[in-house]
């Protein structure tokens, strides 16, 4: 274990790489993985997120946990790592180790420099607002040590989002009991990635790409070498105020916009499965915006982010290992669509008119009508070819009502979605390409249907 962790200590302290956009391998074992290489133009272009947006789903989310009293064994039982520090005792005649349980505590004096650290962060607590153990780094330990010590520094980092989560949860019951869970998800998913060859599985992979999809590959490549720059720090720290230069360094390589994708992220991931956060992220802030992006920065469609089962850090870039049927539904699209029909054609088939559809098709059935994913606006046409909209995969039956509710969405502005008050969504999605617009208009149907978008 200590040669172990000698090696990360090697590994962190090296300067993080530079150079071209990473790419992204899609592999779901069959054949030969796919090479994504995410579009230079996007890559500087994260979702937007307003702070308010953010406050109001963190505060949805909170409303339905049941946050553990001990935040950071939560944390370690959702991603499945083992903790980096605790306390031992070590039986001299039979030569064995056993770990304490939380809570227990070894008697002999503890370091000075940690007490003060640890009083130190107690009084930060008073000074903001959240007297006591406020960020719950002292459930397992009489001092702030191991990865207490990153989760602090990683909470001083964040700096103003912090104070925004507070704001969301402050008057729900057990706030302090909800912020820990979120800080201590967050934390503790960022450890991950500080180690030799990192990977996550899981719930972590699942929150590892709905994160690029936010802030792209390259930013997300640069967080991992914050993160694994800010613990090594963190572990060389002797006062607080050496964590909260620490944190203070990479919150200004974070940014606020990233802070805020990360903490909204990890508190949908309490609690979750891979399963189930990817439904989750579909209905947050920004997910219009990462509908379109998810095709350029990660090469997957965003209603599929919960069908990635791994993520792993190459030479290059990273490895995304798909369940089966994921790649298919990235370059096809399939699949989803006419599910909720009841119905579906035997085969593809296009045209090229829409009435030379019907004719074929015939009525869409009762109270049903046509609808085009990718809309036949003459723009789309010129571009993509009358084909490839007047075809089986691209046109399905949707009733009335909800045709109605669709075809309002896309006259109207949604500033708070798009990032731009100046466009309706119809003009906002026509730059678009074909995938990123099939992808947002399969969005739009299920978010629509559920009310989270009107």
């Amino acid at each position: 274990m200590l040669l172990r962790w000698l090696f990360l200590l090697v590994w962190v302290v090296l300067p993080g790489c530079s150079g071209p956009t990473r790419v992204v391998r899609l592999d779901t074992g069959r054949s030969s993985p796919v090479v994504h290489v995410p579009r230079s133009e996007q890559a500087s272009e994260p979702v937007e997120l307003d702070e308010d947006d953010v406050k109001e789903a963190v505060a949805r989310l909170a409303r339905t946990l049941r946050p553990s009293q001990r935040p950071e064994e939560a944390a370690r039982r959702l991603f499945e790592v083992d903790s980096r520090s605790g306390s031992y005792l070590f039986d001299v005649r039979s030569r064995r180790i056993t770990p304490l349980r939380p809570g227990e505590h070894l008697a002999p004096e503890l370091p000075r420099s940690e007490v003060e650290l640890t009083r130190s962060y107690l009084r930060w607590c008073e000074r903001t607002g959240r007297s006591g153990d406020c960020l719950g780094l002292l459930k397992e330990g009489p001092v702030v040590m191991g990865d207490a010590r990153f989760t602090l520094a990683l909470a001083l980092a964040k700096g103003a989002v912090l104070d925004e989560l507070w704001e969301a949860v402050k008057d729900m019951a057990h706030p302090e009991a909800l912020m820990q869970a979120a800080l201590w998800t967050a934390a503790t998913y960022a450890l991950l990635w500080t180690v030799p060859e990192p990977a996550t599985k899981g719930v972590a992979a699942v929150l590892t790409a709905a994160l690029i999809i936010y802030v792209g590959v390259d930013t997300f490549w640069g967080l991992i070498q914050g993160f694994r720059q800010l613990m090594a720090e963190s572990d060389r720290a002797v006062t607080f105020d050496e964590l909260r230069e620490a944190g203070e360094r990479f919150g200004k390589v974070m940014g606020r916009n990233a802070a805020r994708a990360f903490v909204m992220l990890a508190t949908a991931a309490i609690g979750s499965t891979g399963a189930t956060l990817g439904t989750t992220v579909r209905g947050l802030p920004g997910a219009a915006q990462a509908a379109v992006r998810a095709e350029a920065q990660a090469g997957v469609v965003y209603t599929a982010v919960g069908q990635v089962e791994t993520v792993a850090v190459a030479a290059d870039g990273f490895t995304f290992a798909l369940a089966p049927g994921a790649v298919a539904m990235s370059s096809s699209g399939t699949g989803t669509a006419w599910a909720a029909t009841g119905t579906r054609p035997a085969s593809f088939h296009a045209w090229k008119s829409m009435s030379g559809f019907k004719y074929a098709m015939g009525a869409a059935g009762p109270g049903k009508q046509w609808h085009h994913i990718v809309e036949q606006t003459p723009g789309n046409v010129r571009r993509f070819g009358p084909e490839a909209l007047h075809n089986t995969e691209n046109v399905i039956p949707l009733d009335e009502a909800l045709h109605t509710r669709v075809s309002a969405f896309y006259s109207s502005k949604q500033p708070e979605l798009l990032g731009t008050s100046s466009l309706t969504v119809r003009q906002w999605l026509s730059t678009q390409s074909y995938q990123a617009q099939r992808e947002f208009g399969l969005l739009a149907i299920e978010n629509i249907q559920k009310g989270i978008w009107k």
